[in-house]
């Protein structure tokens, strides 16, 4: 009986190889991680502007259906806003009760910053006809309700009380 040996090389790969498809690896990881991180904090500011658009609406639905006029403040410095009524009483929130009052920078919120807004006194009025002015004063064509982190706009247009979401 005759033994044949046959010579075949066993396939693998070295530790170089290996060394060098895990740093890959880890390089894509990082760059995906940052990419998902800033999706994440994109579609948080969506929802947040779609929900301050929300109130806004609310407040002057409210003005519409309460017989009294509603107020809308945004306080910059202390990145929050606010509903009240136009006696000055606040709206009571009809989500958890107390006082309509939303901060930002909250861990519901994340690092949401309110940067700037074109209203006097940063207080947007409806009257009861859900007619929006400028902290009482008539405005004509649209006016910067807020920007959200420097970058998200709302707009309010003059006579509709229309919102807007825009990128600067």
């Amino acid at each position: 009986m005759r033994c044949a040996t046959t010579s075949s090389k066993v396939g693998g790969f070295t530790l170089l190889e290996l060394v060098l498809v895990v740093a890959m690896l880890g390089i894509l990881s990082y760059f995906a991680v940052a990419q998902f991180g800033d999706v994440f904090q994109r579609a948080q500011y969506g929802t947040l502007l779609k929900k301050i658009t929300a109130d806004v609406r609310y407040a002057r639905d409210l003005a519409m259906t309460g017989g009294e006029g509603t107020q809308v403040h945004i306080d910059v410095q202390n990145n929050r806003y606010y509903l009240k009524w136009a006696s000055g009483a606040f709206v009571q929130n009809p989500v958890g009760g107390g006082d309509f009052m939303i901060e930002l920078g909250t861990d519901e919120f994340g690092a949401a910053e309110i940067t700037g807004t074109s209203f006097g006194g940063g207080r947007l009025d409806f009257n009861s006809g859900g007619i929006p002015s400028n902290a009482g004063l008539t405005f004509s064509g649209r006016l910067r309700l807020l920007t959200l982190n420097d970058t998200k706009r709302i707009l309010v247009t003059a006579n509709t009380g229309l919102l807007q979401l825009e990128d600067e």
